[in-house]
């Protein structure tokens, strides 16, 4: 196995690699293995409390990563844990049919909107490797991010504006344009009176607000 050491501090296994360290937490490694080995009906890949800050719990996590990928439902699309079997249908119809989306998304447990710009517009894609996970793919490239899917508060059709999927504590933020105390940038975007965003057209702040909403805005027209 590689270099990994244990960070108990930050719940953290420190993996080092030729260029530095990377990390992953121990919540991840346990929910992933936890995942694999109830769906592969695999007692023996399943991690037990003594595991759970320790290198066997990596060990048992790298074993369920290498046991779905050698078994049938490696083959499929892999959804993190956590992720709404609903939100699973809607984004495999999207890959397969093409689909442009634009994706909202945030913390599950409250609704709210971590208002991202980026990453967030495009179509489904789906990587190689063991786990295929769901990709994000933006227009004009050939390959894409990681879906984080167990925080995705909503999915819309780009093309109609439409949710496919709305996860039921999702609202669209509360946003409001007001005047800044800036020169160059004198429109802000406030959520709870706080400022978001300043842009210096109240046209470019209308369009954030708009796309932060789940419109299909094309964000080169805020950016």
């Amino acid at each position: 196995m590689r270099d990994i050491t244990l960070n108990p501090e930050q719940r953290l296994y420190v993996i080092a690699t030729e260029g530095g360290v990377t990390c992953f937490g121990f919540d991840n490694a346990r929910d992933h293995a936890r995942q694999i080995a109830q769906r592969l009906d695999r007692p023996d890949l399943m991690p037990t409390a003594d595991d759970a800050a320790s290198l066997t719990g990596y060990e048992k996590y790298l074993a369920a990563v290498r046991a779905w990928g050698e078994s049938a439902q490696g083959h499929g699309t892999y959804f993190d844990p956590g992720t709404d079997p609903r939100l699973a249908r809607v984004l495999e119809t999207c890959r397969r049919d093409g689909r442009k989306v634009r994706l909202v998304l945030g913390d599950t447990g409250t609704g709210a909107s971590w208002l991202d710009e980026f990453d967030v517009v495009g179509t489904v894609g789906r990587s190689t490797g063991l786990l295929k996970v769901p990709l994000l793919v933006e227009p004009g490239e050939a390959a894409g991010t990681a879906i984080l899917c167990a925080h995705v508060l909503a999915l819309m059709d780009w093309d109609t504006g439409l949710p496919l999927y709305r996860h039921p504590r999702w609202q669209p933020p509360e946003l409001r344009i007001r005047a800044s105390d800036d020169d160059v940038r004198p429109w802000s975007v406030v959520l709870h009176e706080q400022p978001v965003a300043n842009f210096d057209d109240i046209g470019k702040a209308g369009a954030y607000l708009a796309f932060m909403r789940g419109a299909s805005v094309e964000p080169r027209v805020f950016r």
